[in-house]
């Protein structure tokens, strides 16, 4: 056989071998048309309540910063500002928050909070959340890590007792046979009560 015709047959194999790749890619593509069966959410810890939150709303999971400047004159779930790579990114205690909402504020459980969250500081991490390209850090006491949750394991069931941030649980899911509230926090965040963390 001539060079040339060997080459054209080995152009035509890596062709026909392409058309067969692209063709496998496609029918394995999920259907655009088709509904998705399923959502991306990152999984973590308040206390001891589990919550999901949608994974785009979360940009990036940092740990506990090493110098947060505290703020005088502030809100107790106001921990203060740190500075990520630059940023100035507010840092803010999400079970501080829920608690001091819904009790009086002559409660004294501020000074068991700072305790236990001393306690508990090697797990939590900081969910860095976005709103109008504003950075917003939350506490949480462990980022477990993002999960797939099926559309079809959406429950009724909706836990009460979580302050201010109640309007922002819309629905749980059943994972591992137990209902876990959805929190939104993108939403959660331009609440005006959790805004007003600075009077």
């Amino acid at each position: 056989m001539a060079r040339s015709d060997r080459i054209r047959t080995d152009l035509h194999v890596l062709i026909r071998n392409l058309d067969e790749r692209c063709r496998t890619s496609i029918a394995a593509a999920p259907d655009p048309s088709k509904p998705p069966t399923q959502w991306t959410a990152v999984l973590f810890l308040v206390r001891t309540q589990h919550f999901l939150t949608p994974l785009e709303q979360v940009s990036e999971v940092l740990e506990m910063p090493r110098d947060i400047t505290r703020v005088p004159g502030t809100k107790p779930w106001l921990v203060g500002v740190a500075n990520n790579r630059g940023v100035l990114l507010p840092i803010f205690h999400l079970a501080t928050f829920m608690e001091q909402t819904r009790q009086q504020p002559s409660s004294p459980h501020t000074e068991f909070n700072h305790e236990r969250r001393r306690e508990g500081r090697s797990r939590e991490r900081v969910l860095v959340i976005r709103q109008d390209e504003l950075p917003c850090g939350l506490i949480v006491s462990e980022a477990i890590g993002m999960r797939s949750i099926q559309f079809n394991t959406r429950t009724t069931v909706v836990p009460d007792g979580f302050g201010a941030c109640q309007p922002y649980i819309d629905a749980s899911f059943l994972f591992d046979g137990a209902p876990v509230p959805v929190i939104r926090l993108a939403r959660l965040i331009t609440d005006p009560l959790f805004q007003a963390a600075n009077g």
